[in-house]
């Protein structure tokens, strides 16, 4: 029976009014059958904010990457579940300051762990826009979905960090400058795994990316020059590289099955 694991990804702050609210993505958890084990690299900062400046070192995670947890045990044959909270709807900061539910892609990287956790080298494992009635972020902490990727069959063992980002584009239709909330708002977080391909596949990406460096502010897909509201997810083109060993037929996608994490 193959197993599955899942990353929660949940991040609760508590906002002037003293509300519950959800303001960016974060790894709660890695689980396995009911076990849960923390390999998360700690977020910084106040996590209310997402990272504005496309080329801050806050890009990369967001997180004191001198702190190493224990990697979590995953298979080449295993799923990687990312859950979101199920019960607060993701917001993101607008100009009034209140929060907005985030309208963006959602996209996971990986790149193989180094000594100091600097120079990392990424590359993406999964991305999805959305559907013809949704953006992706909408779709998971509105339903309490999760988001199913199976592992890279292909894939040389190795120690990876596992990043996951929501990119709001609510402010995208203006480039972000000093001291504005303008511009795509970016909402990553990193885990730390051990992968074990157990066909002995030795496969490593081609090409990788820089983070910061993947995106340039002035990317169309990040500077949405007609706005978010005439802007379909569908229709939508994902920033950054192509996915590393895309399956030619197929694809994970949003699934509402949150009772598979139980």
């Amino acid at each position: 029976m193959r197993t599955v694991y899942s990353l929660a990804l949940v991040a609760m702050v508590v906002a002037t009014t003293g509300a519950a609210q959800k303001f960016m993505t974060a790894f709660g958890s890695f689980r396995n059958n009911g076990i849960i084990k923390d390999s998360l690299f700690p977020l910084k900062g106040d996590p209310k904010y997402p990272v504005l400046d496309v080329n801050s070192e806050d890009m990369v995670c967001r997180a004191d990457m001198s702190y190493h947890p224990t990697p979590f045990q995953i298979y080449s044959d295993d799923t990687l579940f990312l859950q979101f909270d199920m019960d607060i709807a993701a917001n993101v900061i607008s100009e009034d300051k209140k929060g907005q539910n985030i309208w963006g892609p959602c996209i996971v990287y990986m790149a193989e762990a180094t000594a100091n956790m600097s120079n990392l080298k990424w590359f993406k494992i999964f991305e999805y826009a959305g559907d013809k009635n949704r953006w992706c972020s909408e779709a998971i902490p509105s339903e309490g979905a999760v988001l199913q990727i199976p592992m890279k069959k292909n894939l040389k063992t190795g120690y990876y960090v596992v990043r996951a980002e929501v990119i709001g584009l609510n402010m995208a239709d203006d480039l972000h400058t000093p001291g504005s909330i303008l511009g795509a708002q970016y909402y990553p977080s990193c885990g730390l795994i051990a992968f074990t391909n157990v066909h002995n596949r030795t496969k490593v990406p081609e090409t990788t990316v820089s983070i910061p460096g993947v995106y340039k502010a002035t990317d169309p897909s990040l500077l949405l020059k007609a706005g978010i509201f005439n802007t379909k997810a569908i229709s939508y083109t994902i920033p950054g590289p192509a996915e590393f060993d895309r399956p030619k037929i197929g694809h994970p996608n949003i699934t509402l099955r949150p009772e598979l994490l139980n």
